[in-house]
């Protein structure tokens, strides 16, 4: 059975990725983190949730889901950019989910 081209270049991209600068890697467990705190340091402190304990968990939650969605695809696409020659550093912006390793600043 042949699997199709695409998926052959998608399982051999993520493979390359896995074994270079490990963004992939690493992003992901950092944005969970790192997150809500780019998050909350963003907002006024008003979330909405009225103060109750439980709305302040369900926003850190979610903000650690979408930092950690966010370093995953922020790292392939750094990891990339360094296989290709884009990057001179692999680790530039690894603390940041939001910031490839080619957006200069970070997005601080």
């Amino acid at each position: 059975m042949s699997l199709p081209r695409c998926l052959v270049g998608l399982v051999a991209v993520l493979g390359i990725s896995l074994g270079s600068a490990s963004c992939t890697l690493c992003k992901p467990i950092v944005g969970a983190v790192t997150g809500p705190v780019i998050f909350l340091g963003h907002s006024s402190g008003n979330f909405g949730c009225g103060c109750d304990g439980r709305g302040i968990a369900a926003v850190f939650l979610v903000a650690s889901a979408v930092g950690a969605v966010a370093g995953l695809a922020t790292g392939i696409y750094s990891d990339v950019q360094f296989l290709c020659g884009r990057a001179p550093d692999p680790c530039e912006n690894w603390w940041d989910p939001f910031a490839t390793n080619t957006s200069g600043p970070s997005s601080r």
